[in-house]
């Protein structure tokens, strides 16, 4: 074989070149008849290239020669026409997107790309431009889209962005605006439209939606699968990406208006860019119209196959929850443009629109399933090898486990060393592919008698928590009996609560809209209110409270605190509250209601006041999985996520209450505010299936009450439990609890309590 040479002779400079890559390379070149004079022109062509791109073009030109050697000619012509416009930098991202081409989209989308180094013009457009390089503010567009999804979002770089459904890639600078506000904003709006289409289905259309348009018997269809129907392929995806992107406006319009709104002044500046459509030929023609179809509700001219019942069906597309029609219409419009003549020419869309990657997201998928497959089957296993299940011991009022759901008579359920599991999709075909499970019987619904059930998702999903929090978030517990903690005792996993799609938020301020407007002002009044502090070292009168609770503590033969004043404080506000939710079994039915009534009455009102808040939820089952669920942290806003959040709460297990306190202080501590308040909302008492009972339970809690207080926080209580002068003050102190005795008033007082404790 021809040595790997570098033009001046040097063999060193060939750096760290794959000489196994470079033999497959050239046996590839002997295969289709190149002489020994072209394979060597060859070689020292991709050593002609710098060291540290060397072996990118080696890979590159290696990779084209298993298809057809005549490509490595030409490619390593347009590497170098490339290498004399580019930075090195530019360089090595042209390449880059060279390989994404060929690895998602197939040869012939490789060399339209490739063949753009032709046009000198065509290949300054993909030069970095001057403006806001992604890397300096991705940490931030990932805190952000973390916050207005609630996913666990990555951001990646790549020449345009679109999304796999687990990372949402972005180009790596943009300078559409002089103005680096305007392309931040520009990055924010490609974010949340890649959100929109994984939370919408534009990427992850369901195989129920996807049945009427690939063949029948076909395995899993995805978006893949949806695009191998075209011939092609490129066209039919960008005409879905720009109807789909004419429906995901309208959400999130709904979910995020402000942004929307802000966007406007942007979507018309590129719409004004656009050209008209009689300046752009064949195919091209249709996607243009509909890109400014997108951008502004209108097109520069008229486009062949958008013609008036298209444009109406477009206008409909805004209103659906699903992509059925868009999928409809996407059929209609590629068939309609099919027959204009030429192949597709791809032009430049709208920054924030992106493309859409079927392949990327279909691998996705399939990794998914195959990760999903493994764990099933080694919860199989671990079940099998589990002992007879025994039920949890149950609960006056319990709800059972998280996931358990009632036996419905329709359905297959396998029965399996005494767990009852629902037969789904995934689990039947595991047991086809099986033969079955040992010791396990397939039992239908109806002949069961009722009873409860879990899905293998939910088992799965039980597992996943173990393995990422690796045994949990660990707290102490006080031990009142030994004076003393016991250490990383309890076991607490923290998850988003799971959203529900019930209208309960819209529903609950319909009911209570008056009551909502009379809060409302009062909070915007308590905004302007000045504070009265007390127990203050100087100030302007007497806090007569102080002073009989100073003498009180002279006859116990107490040293009193030295503040006798009261003091006007006219400062902002700078509070933060936590509210803190018990969600255990036994918050089912009015409790529950009222409970969830609460918090969307608290949200509306404390937006009028301006006050910062959280919103978490507790329950568990022993001390080994204390569960504290999120339905709003401090940084998210009361968006149409957290209202699906609230509607969620539903009672799980039990009532351990002393790790979820800790935590809850835990995430104080961390919150920069002059005030800090946290608010239990509770049935009862402190209980748990274990131990955790009776005094034990109660020092442990009133154990972590006094933690929260020693860091200057203020806590209070708010429960239902007619018993609770028995062992509340003991916990919280005299003065900060309340009883409620019917659960119909919580929503009110709690708005009032609030008032009361930071007026």
């Amino acid at each position: 074989m021809p040595e790997a040479v570098a033009p001046n002779g040097d063999k060193g400079r060939a750096g760290h070149i794959d000489a196994r890559m470079m033999s497959s390379l050239v046996d590839n070149l002997r295969i289709d008849r190149f002489d020994e004079d072209e394979i060597h022109q060859t070689i020292a062509a991709i050593n002609s290239f710098d060291p540290h791109i060397r072996q990118r073009v080696l890979a590159l030109c290696q990779t084209l020669s298993q298809a057809s050697s005549s490509l490595v000619t030409s490619t390593l012509r347009r590497v170098n026409k490339a290498a004399a416009v580019f930075s090195f930098a530019d360089l090595e991202r042209w390449l880059g997107v060279c390989f994404d081409f060929l690895d998602s989209r197939g040869i012939d989308a490789f060399i339209r790309f490739a063949s753009q180094a032709d046009d000198a013009t065509k290949l300054a457009r993909f030069k970095v431009p001057a403006g806001l390089r992604l890397r300096s503010v991705i940490l931030m567009l990932e805190t952000f889209i973390g916050g207005v999804s609630g996913l666990d979002l990555k951001i990646g770089t790549a020449r345009d962005s679109f999304t796999d459904t687990a990372v949402i890639y972005l180009p790596d600078a943009v300078g559409r605006f002089q103005d680096n506000d305007r392309n931040l904003f520009l990055y924010k709006l490609m974010v949340v439209h890649k959100w929109a289409q994984i939370t919408c289905g534009t990427v992850t259309p369901g195989e129920f939606l996807l049945a009427p348009f690939v063949p029948t018997g076909t395995p899993h269809p995805d978006i893949a699968a949806l695009f191998r129907q075209f011939l092609e392929r490129e066209f039919a995806c960008d005409i879905y990406n720009c109807i789909e992107a004419i429906r995901l406006d309208g959400f999130l319009k709904k979910e995020l208006p402000g942004l929307m709104r802000e966007a406007e002044a942007i979507r018309m500046d590129l719409y004004r860019a656009r050209p008209r459509l009689e300046d752009v030929a064949g195919k091209a023609a249709v996607v243009e119209g509909l890109y400014q179809c997108f951008l502004a509700g209108r097109m520069k001219g008229r486009s062949p196959a958008l013609d008036e019942q298209v444009l109406l069906e477009l206008e409909l597309v805004r209103t659906d929850i699903t992509a059925v029609r868009s999928l409809r219409l996407l059929r209609q419009i590629y068939d309609s443009a099919d027959r204009l003549p030429g192949a597709y020419e791809p032009r430049d869309c709208p920054e924030f629109l992106g493309d859409i990657r079927p392949d990327l997201v279909s691998r996705q998928l399939k990794l998914r399933r195959q990760m999903r497959r493994q764990q099933f089957e080694g919860l199989i296993k671990k079940i099998l090898d589990m002992p007879e299940f025994e039920p949890k011991k149950p609960r006056a009022g319990g709800s059972g486990a998280e996931g358990r759901r009632d036996i419905d008579p329709s359905r297959e359920y396998l029965v399996i060393r005494g767990k009852v599991i629902e037969v789904d999709a995934e689990l039947k075909e595991i047991m086809e592919e099986r033969g079955g499970i040992p010791g396990g019987i397939l039992v239908q619904g109806s002949e069961m008698g009722g009873g409860r059930a879990v899905t293998l998702s939910d088992l799965v999903e039980e597992e996943e928590v173990r393995h990422v929090h690796e045994g949990g978030i660990k707290y102490p517990e006080w031990d009142y009996r030994r004076g003393g903690y016991r250490k990383n005792y309890c076991s607490l996993y923290e998850h988003d609560l799971r959203p529900a799609d019930e209208p309960f938020v819209e529903q609950t301020l319909q009911r209570y809209r008056a009551q909502i407007d009379i809060l409302r002002k009062k909070f915007e009044m308590l905004r302007r209110e000045p504070r009265l502090l007390r127990n203050q070292r100087d100030g302007d009168t007497i806090d007569i409270d102080a002073a009989v609770e100073a003498y009180a503590d002279i006859r116990a033969g107490i040293t009193p605190r030295d503040g006798f004043y009261t003091r006007t404080d006219r400062q902002e506000r700078n509070i933060a509250v936590f509210f803190l939710i018990d969600m255990s079994g036994s918050t089912k039915g009015w409790v529950n209601i009222a409970e969830k009534e609460a918090l969307v009455l608290m949200a509306e009102a404390l937006d009028a006041l301006g006050d910062r808040y959280a919103m978490y939820g507790f329950s568990g089952f022993t001390r080994t999985k204390c569960d504290f669920y999120r339905i709003k942290s401090f940084d998210e806003a009361n968006s149409a996520l957290v209202k699906s959040r609230i509607a969620g709460i539903r009672p799980m297990d039990y009532t351990r209450m002393g790790p979820p306190v800790r935590h809850a202080l835990a995430i104080l501590k961390k919150v920069e505010a002059r005030t800090k308040l946290m608010i239990i909302l509770s049935d009862g008492k402190p209980e748990d299936w274990d131990a955790y009972k009776g005094e034990h339970a109660i020092e442990d809690t009133r154990k972590a009450l006094l933690e929260v207080k020693e860091r200057g926080i203020h806590s209070f209580c708010i429960t239902i439990d007619r018993e609770g002068q028995t062992y509340l003050p003991h916990m919280f102190g005299s003065s900060r609890y309340i009883v409620i005795d019917d659960v119909r008033k919580l929503p009110n007082r709690i708005t009032e309590i609030y008032r009361r404790l930071t007026a």
